[in-house]
């Protein structure tokens, strides 16, 4: 499984496998982070999530819009892609002071 996240943020890059997704998860909660599914919606190879993700914390409450796509196979997700629609609040959601990467895979571009 790879997680594709894009922007220019200290967790930007590929996350490969279910240990590299769990620190990236568990890294979201120090962020403030929220998220809102708005539709979702697929067939057996690839669902489509449309949501609202952002950050509130002291200093920054802010939301965008983001379309995410699964790839799944044999019912078990492969990868996810997100597209935001502004990679500026974007890029702030996970951007903190204190904020250090999480380890994971280099990424593939």
């Amino acid at each position: 499984m790879v997680w594709h996240v894009p922007g220019q943020h200290p967790l930007a890059g590929d996350y490969r496998g279910r240990e590299e997704l769990l620190r990236f998860l568990a890294h979201l909660s120090g962020l403030g982070f929220v998220l809102t599914e708005e539709d979702v919606f697929g067939n057996n190879q690839h669902v489509c999530a449309l949501s609202q993700m952002g950050a509130r914390r002291p200093g920054l409450d802010v939301t965008t819009r983001v379309v995410s796509v699964f790839r799944f196979r044999d019912q078990r997700q492969l990868e996810r892609w997100f597209y935001p629609d502004d990679m500026a609040a974007w890029n702030a959601i996970f951007t903190e002071k204190s904020s250090a990467p999480v380890t994971r895979s280099p990424s593939t571009g």
